[in-house]
């Protein structure tokens, strides 16, 4: 007993020892395993996160609504070429250091038609396509044709915002009765006959 009561002052150091190796030859048993696991898959994916700004914080700095960003229909649509939000310029296109200059380097979208009528001025087949262009790249003109067969007669003689709007809390057209859709053709035909009967 009095051997047991000698030696134990020597035994907690021992046993703090042994703890110590061990848990090193743990810690490098680990790091060997993770150089070779690293050495050997080189293919292994590494994730690098990058922020991104906000693609419209400039824009919105001039042209403001009450949220600060895109309005109406188009502001919580997934744009179909790259899943994310839709953007100013994913309609707009690029924009040029010299736009605030006045430089015509973003798709402006107005009413613009190919036939002159008595208080709108006929535009460029370019400009009408220019711009239904921009709306086609998510708007298939199969798709608009059969939802309509005026999509198809007036696709390069009358821009998409003579009849919708681009940044609309509801569309103009759609819901339209057949009645008020057929009222809209008059108005606008009567309108481009009343021009030619005036030359």
């Amino acid at each position: 007993m009095s051997n047991i009561k000698a030696n134990f002052p020597w035994l907690v150091p021992l046993l703090a020892v042994l703890c110590l190796w061990g848990t090193s030859l743990h810690v490098a048993s680990e790091s060997k395993d993770k150089e070779i696991r690293s050495s050997s898959d080189s293919t292994a994916l590494q994730h690098e996160v990058t922020f991104q700004r906000n693609p419209d914080y400039a824009c919105v700095q001039c042209h403001k609504d009450e949220e600060n960003k895109l309005a109406g229909a188009h502001k919580d649509v997934i744009n179909p070429h790259n899943n994310r939000s839709m953007t100013c310029i994913d309609c707009h296109t690029s924009i040029s250091p010299s736009h605030r200059d006045g430089a015509k380097d973003v798709v402006k979208f107005d009413h613009s038609q190919s036939v002159s009528g008595t208080s709108i001025a006929a535009s460029s087949i370019e400009w009408i396509t220019k711009q239904n262009e921009a709306c086609e790249t998510c708007h298939e003109p199969t798709q608009l044709q059969e939802a309509n067969w005026t999509h198809d007669v007036h696709a390069r003689d009358l821009t998409c915002s003579s009849c919708h709007t681009v940044h609309p809390e509801t569309d103009p057209m759609k819901g339209l009765t057949s009645k008020a859709a057929i009222d809209t053709c008059v108005d606008c035909h009567t309108d481009q006959r009343l021009a030619k009967e005036k030359e």
